[in-house]
């Protein structure tokens, strides 16, 4: 017979686990039930001459798939109608349960099957992210930059109607975008449509996929912008040993892919044991007045500059956050031969720099608690610098920022962000020593 007390501590056990059990089956039952609603709906979206119009939507206002967002009479395309299956057949929520993720839903044509794809993995991927607004920026940033774009869009979830059917304008409109980007999603489980949307059809002009109507930057109806696990979403869907993380608004200097591939190559990045190299490769940003010419060159980017069309990225807002670049240094150095990067010089991390850079897609993720504004990048520089990377500031390359940044150009929310997210970065920075407990480095 079990003693008293070793009785009770079995019985407690057996409770727990079937708490857990429990736990397991409910969350089971709930992502289950997600996926049937959402198969019903496609199912229900394809039926033939169904009616789409404005008041012949579906009961409720967060349905993921909301007919109102298309004319009456409208049939789904074959592509529109296949990005749909995939999302609602194979979108996840995120670590937090509150976001459903559709990673690499759309891929570019140029990523290619077998040898092809082993082939596009040496090479180097622009990630970025944007709200469904922002859009508009992603053609000609394909067109500049030439080579494959991993983008991560967020939307309302009633909006992903609209979204998918945006990025199958976007494919059909521009050869750039169907051949390069891939696209993934990112939306709330629950939230209302943006009224900042304008319907689009199949035979809407390729010059008016986009409303005149703009959305306010940050403002999602109470739902936080999850730009950090945004930016993880878009790295995890490039097949490319290489990256370079960039925000929508930004565009990397001309020729600056095929010149970072070519040094790659020399450097020998592409090989196996690439990824083990703790190095990534600075590129110094800048600021342009919105009404001139990107720069071709990097004698372009300084005649600029002398001339007051051009400046330091956050000059105004946050000097210190880039300093560190030492832009001095690099403009004192001559360009090198055209088509080609080398490296000018090494920095050693100090705060509050968050630079941009080129490195290995295996580099550590974005804390992805980090939301809205404030902290999100420099809590990722500041873990590889703690985790031992080393910063090599590249010479002739650099990326633009279109529109000088103000203190007047921000959402009225900005400074509750940043305390918010200035408390959990302090939070993280502690987390890291126990991450890396042989490390001598320290985000201060």
């Amino acid at each position: 017979m079990f003693p008293r007390f070793l009785t009770s501590i079995v019985s407690w056990r057996s409770v727990a686990v079937l708490a857990v059990v429990a736990s397991v089956l409910q969350v089971t039952n709930v992502v289950l039930t997600w996926q049937l609603r959402q198969r019903q709906l496609i199912s229900m979206a394809g039926e033939k001459n169904t009616a789409l119009g404005p008041k012949t939507g579906l009961r409720g206002q967060h349905h993921l798939f909301r007919r109102r967002d298309y004319h009456l009479g409208q049939k789904l395309s074959d592509d529109h109608q296949a990005i749909l299956t995939r999302i609602a057949h194979w979108s996840v929520l995120d670590g937090s349960g509150e976001f459903r993720v559709s990673t690499g839903v759309v891929r570019g044509t140029e990523g290619g099957q077998g040898e092809e794809q082993e082939a596009a993995t040496q090479g180097l991927t622009l990630v970025t992210q944007c709200s469904f607004t922002r859009l508009q920026r992603l053609p000609p940033l394909a067109s500049h930059w030439q080579g494959p774009i991993s983008i991560a869009v967020f939307a309302l979830s009633g909006e992903v109607q609209a979204v998918v059917q945006t990025f199958h304008l976007l494919r059909k409109c521009y050869p750039e975008v169907r051949a390069n980007v891939t696209f993934s999603l990112v939306f709330p489980l629950n939230s209302p449509t943006s009224p900042h949307l304008t319907p689009t059809t199949d035979a809407t002009p390729c010059d008016r996929i986009f409303s005149s109507a703009r959305q306010p930057n940050y403002d999602f109806k109470g739902v936080q912008y999850p730009n950090n696990l945004l930016r993880n979403v878009a790295r995890k869907a490039t097949i490319t040993r290489l990256m370079m993380v960039v925000d929508i608004d930004m565009i990397p200097g001309e020729g600056l892919h095929d010149a970072f591939v070519s040094y790659a190559g020399r450097q020998g990045l592409f090989g196996e044991n690439s990824g083990e190299e703790k190095t990534v490769w600075v590129v110094p940003v800048y600021e342009i007045k919105e009404d001139v010419a990107v720069p071709k060159t990097k004698t372009d980017l300084l005649m600029m500059k002398e001339n007051g069309e051009a400046r330091t990225f956050y000059q105004e807002l946050c000097f210190k956050c880039q300093r560190y670049t030492d832009y001095p240094a690099w403009e004192k150095k001559s360009e090198v031969k055209a088509g080609k990067v080398e490296p000018l010089y090494e920095v050693l991390w100090q705060d509050p720099w968050e630079p941009f850079y080129i490195a290995s897609t295996k580099v550590p993720l974005y804390d992805e608690r980090f939301r809205q504004y404030g902290f999100n990048r420099i809590s990722q520089v500041c873990e590889l610098h703690v985790a031992g990377y080393r910063f090599l500031v590249l010479d002739s390359a650099f990326v633009i920022h279109r529109g000088f940044k103000t203190n007047t150009g921000f959402h009225t929310t900005k400074d509750v962000e940043q305390e918010r997210n200035r408390i959990l970065f302090r939070q993280f920075k502690g987390e890291l020593k126990e991450r890396y407990p042989e490390s001598s480095r320290r985000c201060y």
